[in-house]
């Protein structure tokens, strides 16, 4: 029988946030809350819900009420990832653009292996009830996460959804708590197998944020890209940035030669002799 550090465990799960969009009906959030306690998480962030506070929060989070307290709302999705340097955005439906895409335990065992090896702040979003997130919302994050529910009849309500993930979430913080570095196999997932170690702190989701329109207005200044009509270079580079992950030595790296780029183009840079 193996052996699971709960201590351990505890603290992967404590740098994993759910964050729910525009929630429309208040019991959806208590069953969230639910299902999150049962699993071992505790945060939550409600951006713009349609109703709250609400009466149905408490009712459907029977025994888990005591996360009502905890519980964040803010206005914008850019908000609620600022601080976060991983993020998933739940997705059953193709997009314009194809995003990186994993299943959900691929995922989930992607993300804590990144909170064990960086102690990494990682946020996992879900959508609408109607229609999920939009596309604007879902190039926030690093990877898309997806269910593989039965093809004929794949329809999950939001709160599903979130036990499932929390699930999956905590197996594989068990499972992570309870791995030996010298006893790591061939036949472990892929993704428990990246031991990285960074010299620099990894850059968060805000920080990238204000990366991203600089990049974007550096290449309308060298006439690269045309703001009038973009197309998907956007998304594209959002995507490959999003993949890289930068540390803040990296980070500072391009921003200056974004920087650097704009100055010459404009005339404003001249080489010391």
């Amino acid at each position: 029988m193996q052996d699971f550090d709960q201590a351990k465990t505890i603290s992967h799960l404590s740098h994993v946030r759910i964050v729910m969009v525009n929630t429309t009906l208040p019991a959806n959030i208590g069953s969230a809350l639910r299902a999150m306690k049962t699993m071992g998480i505790s945060q939550l962030v409600l951006v713009a819900p349609k109703t709250y506070p609400h009466p149905d929060i408490h009712a459907l989070a029977a025994g888990a009420t005591d996360l009502i307290e905890k519980i964040q709302i803010v206005e914008r999705l850019e908000d609620a990832i600022a601080d976060c340097h991983l993020v998933f955005g739940t997705s059953a439906r193709s997009r314009t653009i194809p995003w990186p895409l994993l299943d959900v335990r691929p995922a989930t065992e992607l993300a804590l292996n990144h909170i064990k090896q960086q102690k990494q702040e990682v946020a996992i979003i879900f959508g609408r009830e109607d229609r999920g997130l939009t596309n604007e919302e879902l190039a926030l994050a690093n990877y898309h996460m997806t269910i593989p529910v039965n093809p004929e009849y794949g329809v999950l309500n939001v709160a599903q959804a979130i036990q499932i993930v929390c699930y999956e979430l905590r197996m594989a913080a068990l499972h992570t708590s309870s791995l030996d570095k010298s006893k790591v196999s061939d036949k472990m997932p892929v993704a428990l197998q990246q031991e990285m170690d960074w010299d620099e702190p990894l850059v968060t989701q805000k920080q990238m944020q204000e990366f991203y329109p600089h990049m974007e207005k550096m290449l309308e200044d060298i006439e690269f890209l045309d703001p009038k009509n973009p197309r998907l270079l956007p998304l594209r580079l959002r995507r490959l940035f999003g993949r890289i992950q930068l540390d803040r030595m990296e980070y500072n790296l391009l921003r200056g030669v974004f920087s650097r780029v704009q100055a010459m183009s404009q005339g404003k840079w001249k080489k010391n002799n």
